[in-house]
């Protein structure tokens, strides 16, 4: 032995690590990962939850410029997603053409029959295609929560047609 330590001359059990300490890595690994998963999925469904709440308001602020400036409500009811003929100028630097955070389509409706009551003017989350609105009632819950009153068959935003959520802008 010349005063070198090489690897290579360790007994062959002492040159890794044992199976039982890769096993406690693994199990300290595995513990943080269920401990981080569910904050990490409540953030991120806060963040959706606030991305709608915000869409909605700019939504209907501008639905309301457009309604002030011309005297009435688009008569057009369009599909989600499209944008109602003249107010282009108004929602073009938004996000009305992309997904809602919690699934399906932002859209205008004039005029509408949700669940046996008529409204003037909502705003409309409506499932397109394979792109379906969220059926997780605790985030729908709260969005109506923190933007209306807590009770989704009550107040400005509610379940419609099909369960999918609608806002108000005019009953």
């Amino acid at each position: 032995f010349s005063g070198r330590w090489h690897l290579r001359s360790l007994p062959r059990a002492q040159a890794g690590f044992s199976l039982l300490e890769l096993s406690v890595v693994l199990f300290i690994i595995s513990v943080l990962t269920a401990l981080a998963v569910p904050g990490y999925k409540h953030v991120q469904t806060n963040a959706c939850t606030s991305a709608v709440i915000n869409d909605l308001r700019v939504f209907a602020g501008a639905f309301q410029n457009y309604a002030s400036e011309r005297g009435d409500w688009p008569s057009v009811t369009v599909a989600p997603g499209e944008i109602p003929p003249g107010l282009q100028p108004y929602l073009s630097a938004t996000t009305w053409g992309q997904p809602s955070p919690i699934g399906g389509a932002y859209g205008w409706a004039a005029n509408s029959l949700q669940q046996g009551e008529r409204y003037r003017a909502i705003l409309t989350i409506s499932s397109v295609g394979g792109n379906k609105v969220t059926a997780e009632r605790q985030q729908l819950l709260d969005i109506d929560r923190r933007l209306d009153d807590g009770d989704l068959a009550t107040g400005n935003f509610r379940l419609g047609y099909r369960n999918q959520p609608f806002i108000v802008i005019e009953h």
